[in-house]
């Protein structure tokens, strides 16, 4: 049974698809996971039943859970999943998304809804994610692997705001590129970033939640 007085993040660890129709509807799920989905439907004007329909449709539709289910597999495949599907990846595309960002604020300079500023942003997120990983990488995930994840409580607490930065970065994109809305005049480029960077803000969403609300509840709870 799911319900709308459950948090965002207990029906994402719940039901997997939940986090795609969260995202859907504008609800943030990874760092707003502990507010309830009738909480956050109130403050977006969202009707609760109808997202716990749409919830129930996409499992329904997947079959099942709708995929593996992190809570009960060692964490050693947890991490390793973490890094093998978000970490790995991520380094070169926010590189890729950096080049065309510059491209088209380059060649689209001075046209209405140029993404002026979008470059400059991106290069201080790829910096930012790249040193949170790296935090990870080195410190993080190695107490967790070596079975004293009770000890990186101050470490989490890091991670958990920075993670919320991560979601402030998402945010500023979306103001500056006017929700990913492309103009009639937008090049293949243009149009292969605005749809990449739609991209990145799921995987990075899904990615804060299963750290979030799987590994770091996992590991500190021993």
């Amino acid at each position: 049974m799911i319900e709308a007085e459950q948090t965002l993040g207990e029906l994402a660890v719940a039901v997997p698809t939940a986090a795609k129709v969260f995202y859907r509807y504008g609800l943030d799920y990874c760092c707003g996971g502990k507010q309830s989905l009738a909480e956050a439907c109130a403050r977006g004007g969202l009707d609760p039943a109808e997202v716990l329909e749409a919830i129930r449709a996409d499992q329904a539709a997947v079959g099942g859970d709708g995929g593996l289910r992190w809570l009960d597999r060692p964490l050693t495949e947890l991490v390793q999943h973490i890094l093998e599907r978000y970490h790995a990846p991520l380094r070169p595309e926010l590189g890729r998304l950096l080049a065309l960002a510059r491209r088209v604020e380059r060649v689209h300079a001075g046209k209405p809804g140029c993404p002026v500023g979008l470059a400059a942003h991106l290069e201080t997120v790829r910096a930012f994610v790249e040193e949170h990983l790296a935090k990870e990488e080195q410190v993080l995930f190695p107490l967790f692997l070596a079975g004293r994840g009770r000890q990186a409580s101050m470490p989490v607490q890091v991670m958990l705001r920075e993670h919320e930065e991560h979601g402030d970065a998402l945010r500023r994109i979306r103001e500056l590129t006017n929700d990913l809305r492309l103009p009639p005049e937008a090049c293949a480029t243009w149009r292969e970033l605005y749809r990449s960077l739609g991209a990145l803000a799921v995987e990075l969403m899904e990615h804060i939640h299963l750290e979030n609300n799987i590994l770091f509840a996992r590991a500190l709870a021993g």
